[in-house]
């Protein structure tokens, strides 16, 4: 799973960590990690969503993931 830094990007919405993307996939992540689920899971900065950034910093690793032992 990933999320970039402009996830849904709206300077006009409010502020209150129930509408904003890279919050909610930072709980998701700390959550898969406590119950010790196989996931990986990547930030993409100075990126919005599934946009050439986000391909061109998360894609290598995800691959070399998704084929590991």
């Amino acid at each position: 799973m990933q999320v970039g830094d402009r996830d849904l990007y709206n300077p006009n919405i409010m502020r209150d960590d129930m509408r904003d993307w890279v919050i909610a996939n930072h709980r998701m992540a700390a959550a898969l990690k406590s119950k010790h689920y196989a996931y990986q899971y990547t930030f993409a900065l100075d990126a919005g969503h599934c946009d050439r950034k986000v391909r061109e910093q998360t894609l290598p690793e995800a691959l070399e993931w998704v084929r590991r032992d």
